[in-house]
């Protein structure tokens, strides 16, 4: 009897370890097809919030695969001022930005700037300016403020003018949410004016085109990225007194080069 109940032991405990072996083998197999299962969701997941992320992008131009260059102009008062806004290039985290060149370069590499969002406000949080409703900074970092600052005695107002195309004749005038003024052609001209509340708009000069349309009539690869100081002709304003006081007139020069540049 001894014996018959050690055969019985032996033979269920043979039974439970197959049966345990049975079990790890099916743990095994569950695993990795567990995993599978999950990394085929994490990619149908991506590719919803992809396609939900290209449904809410921004509608409009510019897109990101665009690269567009605008024309502007500071008039303060009844005088033009030479100095152009510094080269913010290297900072850049968006594609809207200026080499110093007298130009708002805009090559969107973010959707966040592309469509009704590649605005002015975009321009100058890259640039670390002021520019709203009220207060402008300059690009010789005076800061004007409706509140403080007069045209002949006059109080003065920010405006922005616009012109869409190179052929317009009239600008597109604006004195309310100035940051959201859309860069949206290309070759657009813009003037930045503080200026006397009773001053016509036709009185604001438009910007000089000349150095635009040589760029625009550059490959891209020709394109020069922006000059120094040393190559730009007109005298440079000083930053106090009277910023805004010159002789001569102010202009670009293209520089000439062989070589190639990357805009």
């Amino acid at each position: 009897m001894a014996r018959s109940a050690a055969a019985k032991k032996v033979a269920k405990a043979a039974s439970t370890g197959a049966g345990g072996k049975g079990v790890r083998g099916d743990r095994n197999i569950l695993f990795p097809t567990a995993m599978i299962l999950v990394a085929l969701l994490g990619v149908a997941l991506v590719f919803v919030a992809r396609n939900q992320r290209s449904d809410l992008a921004p509608a409009g131009d510019p897109k990101l695969d665009d690269h567009w260059h605008s024309a502007y102009g500071v008039y303060v008062c009844d005088e033009l001022s030479p100095i152009v806004f510094e080269n913010d290039s290297a900072d850049d985290r968006t594609g809207i930005h200026t080499h110093g060149d007298g130009l708002i370069h805009i090559h969107p590499f973010v959707s966040t700037v592309t469509g009704q969002y590649a605005t002015l406000g975009a321009f100058f949080n890259e640039n670390q300016t002021v520019l709203d409703d009220s207060t402008f900074e300059l690009p010789s970092k005076a800061v004007l403020s409706e509140n403080d600052f007069e045209c002949d005695g006059e109080s003065a107002e920010i405006r922005v003018l616009k012109w869409n195309t190179l052929a317009a004749e009239k600008p597109v005038a604006f004195t309310e949410n100035l940051r959201d003024v859309r860069l949206n052609e290309n070759g657009q001209l813009l003037m930045f004016a503080v200026v006397a509340e009773g001053m016509d708009d036709s009185e604001i000069p438009r910007p000089d085109d000349t150095y635009l349309r040589q760029y625009l009539g550059l490959s891209e690869e020709q394109q020069p990225l922006g000059q120094d100081e040393g190559d730009q002709t007109g005298p440079i304003l000083p930053t106090t007194d009277e910023p805004f006081a010159t002789e001569e007139p102010y202009t670009f020069v293209v520089p000439e080069s062989d070589e190639p540049n990357d805009n």
